[in-house]
């Protein structure tokens, strides 16, 4: 049963991955915030909703932050609190991701070699300041280090306490600019 359920959910993400590669602007933060804008008193509610279930189908939070801060710029800390906890909760999801239908098994066969240099970083010393250095530079998907904190069994709480450091001020810069640019749009 299993086995089939994830050939439904990636068939389900590379549909939604293929529709962005050729769509683009699904994904915008100004098609985001555009979106939320049109629906009103319940846009927060979809903003939360959102933000917490993005990392399912490997969307950066970047366009969600950028889009909560644009749309509600009255409301920076509740879009910043909002958007760490999407952060924190996508996180958990791709970390225990790896041992959901034994992908971890399937990757240590398929690459070895790799996976133990991975492994051996992320169970290293240094691995709490790997994530967050990782987590801290924007041109990298947060989403993959998690991952693979997840098959190397880093611990969750300094996996997600790393990770916490290193987005803290990159969601701070985006809300505050989101903001600033919502305001700037309302003139």
């Amino acid at each position: 049963m299993i086995k089939h359920l994830n050939t439904v959910w990636f068939v389900i993400v590379a549909v939604v991955l293929s529709l962005i590669v050729i769509f683009p602007d699904l994904v915008s933060r100004e098609s985001i915030s555009h979106y939320l804008n049109q629906m009103g008193s319940m846009a927060l509610m979809a903003y939360v909703l959102l933000s917490l279930t993005r990392s399912l189908l490997l969307i950066p939070c970047t366009p969600f932050v950028l889009a909560g801060a644009i749309t509600f710029p009255q409301w920076s800390f509740l879009v910043f609190v909002i958007s760490l906890a999407g952060v924190v909760v996508g996180a958990f999801l791709v970390y225990s991701f790896p041992s959901f239908g034994s992908y971890d098994e399937l990757l240590e066969e398929k690459y070895p070699e790799k996976i133990a240099k991975l492994k051996q970083k992320m169970q290293s010393k240094n691995a709490f300041w790997f994530v967050v250095g990782w987590s801290f530079f924007p041109l990298v998907p947060t989403d993959a280090v998690c991952y693979v904190a997840g098959m190397a069994r880093m611990p969750l709480r300094k996996m997600l306490s790393a990770l916490l450091i290193g987005e803290f001020p990159l969601v701070t810069a985006y809300v505050f600019l989101g903001a600033e640019i919502g305001e700037w749009l309302r003139i």
